[in-house]
């Protein structure tokens, strides 16, 4: 049901706009971490200029680029 109500919200896929560097993602996600209260997925998306939706991502996501050889 999640997944089909992404679909239909973003029927060409997830594209952002803008690409945020990983140290503003980890620093994104260390404020939430320590404060959710205050530092809310809407303050966090206003702040770091980027869609909630993208807030909600990165919170969630957990991916780190491996080590190259």
């Amino acid at each position: 049901a999640h997944r089909a109500r992404l679909r239909a919200r973003y029927p060409a896929g997830w594209a952002p706009r803008t690409k945020m560097s990983r140290e503003a993602m980890a620093a994104l996600r260390l404020f939430h971490r320590e404060d959710p209260a205050q530092f809310s997925v809407p303050m966090l998306a206003d702040k770091f200029t980027i869609s909630p939706e993208a807030v909600r991502r990165i919170l969630r996501s957990r991916w780190e680029p491996g080590e190259r050889r």
